[in-house]
């Protein structure tokens, strides 16, 4: 499934065009081409949402370093072993959250309910990228807002694999295979530091853009909404437009209209470039907890010459609000001995990804 950025160009172009108004279609209208005439003419109304305080809309080139490591993990290791077991068990039926099209205020106090559900999973991975045929598998943790750690190697052993995570201060991807031209490093940074680094401008990077694809989404107060609308095949629409250092950023939220789940998030750049999206798929209900959470997760890239990459994450069942151990050592970021610490923020040479996906053609 794949966002429409020709339609969506056009209403975040205009969004963008009344500042600090968040346009709201009348509920569970379709944006045709007669509502859209009566919906543009609305633009002096504005409804800023109260909703719980969340970090930064992610930026959404959010994994090139992330699957350059990937990459040069999985191509030198195509001969290994492929077999992977499909996680998740037997789908249970998703309760139904809305019988007739939510208003605004109606979405948005959901989506934050549903956030506030739950504290912390746990589940084991699989991680693919288009074009590879091999899988790494591991472990995901994620202890929401912020923090996050996935662990991934070949056979299971994150000793051949990736450490990535993230905590309220900084994030990291440890890689432990060596890149083209690159030995086994740690990259990290500052949060803060990294939004305002010149580096950030060619590695717009994120790891918890992971988190959200989990459908756990977060607003900030002051980010703008407007919708929902219903697309042609019935499902809702969200648009916020958050604002960052380097312009403003929207997101358009794909959801399903009778139970409010996150089916898709595309990402447009301040210029409306699409430059990335996620599907999320697979959902399962947990019905002890009154939440359901999706099992196959996929993540797509859009480069500036429209090549696409791709990664595919598959979840196990869920472990939630289990996590134990020492809390100070799951979320600190490691610091392995003997091997190089590169502060992104500091870089001067971008890391070359290798290309792995289609050409990505708007519709």
């Amino acid at each position: 499934m794949r966002p429409s950025p020709k339609r969506d160009r056009e209403i975040v172009s205009r969004l963008r065009n009344a500042p600090g108004c968040s346009a709201v279609l009348p509920s569970g209208e379709a944006l045709n081409s007669s509502s859209r005439s009566r919906f543009f003419a609305r633009f002096d109304c504005c409804a800023k949402i109260k909703t719980p305080t969340g970090n930064s809309l992610l930026s959404c080139r959010a994994f090139q370093v992330l699957v350059g490591v990937f990459v040069a993990l999985l191509l030198s290791t195509q001969s290994g072993c492929q077999i992977f077991r499909k996680f998740g068990g037997e789908q249970t039926r998703i309760p139904v959250q809305f019988e007739q099209p939510p208003s605004q205020v109606q979405l948005l106090e959901s989506l934050a309910a549903r956030t506030a559900k739950i504290k912390q999973l746990d589940s084991r991975v699989a991680v693919k990228l288009a074009g590879v045929p091999t899988k790494i598998k591991g472990t995901l943790q994620v202890e929401f807002p912020n923090r996050m750690r996935m662990k991934a190697g070949v056979m299971g052993a994150s000793e051949m694999g990736v450490d990535v995570g993230s905590n309220e201060q900084e994030f990291w991807i440890w890689s432990k295979v060596a890149l083209p031209r690159q030995p086994p490093a740690l990259y990290h940074a500052n949060h803060a530091a990294f939004q305002q680094s010149p580096i950030r401008q060619t590695i717009p990077l994120d790891p918890k853009w992971l988190i959200e694809a989990i459908g756990m989404v977060q607003f900030s107060p002051t980010d703008v909404h407007y919708g929902p609308q219903l697309d042609a095949e019935g499902r809702m629409k969200l648009y916020t437009v958050h604002q960052t250092a380097s312009g403003p950023v929207t997101r358009a939220t794909l959801l399903s209209a009778s139970s409010g789940l996150v089916e898709q998030q595309a990402i447009y750049d301040s210029k409306n470039r699409l430059i990335a999206y996620s599907n999320s798929t697979q959902y399962k209900n947990y019905p002890e907890y009154q939440i359901s959470l999706p099992h196959r997760i996929e993540l797509f890239m859009i480069q500036p010459d429209g090549q696409e990459m791709k990664m595919g994450i598959d979840l196990g069942a869920y472990s939630i609000d289990s996590l134990y151990g020492n809390a100070n050592r799951m979320w600190a970021m490691p610091d392995p001995e003997g091997v190089s610490k590169i502060d992104l923020t500091k870089m001067s040479n971008p890391i070359v990804i290798p290309r792995t996906g289609n050409r990505f053609t708007p519709q």
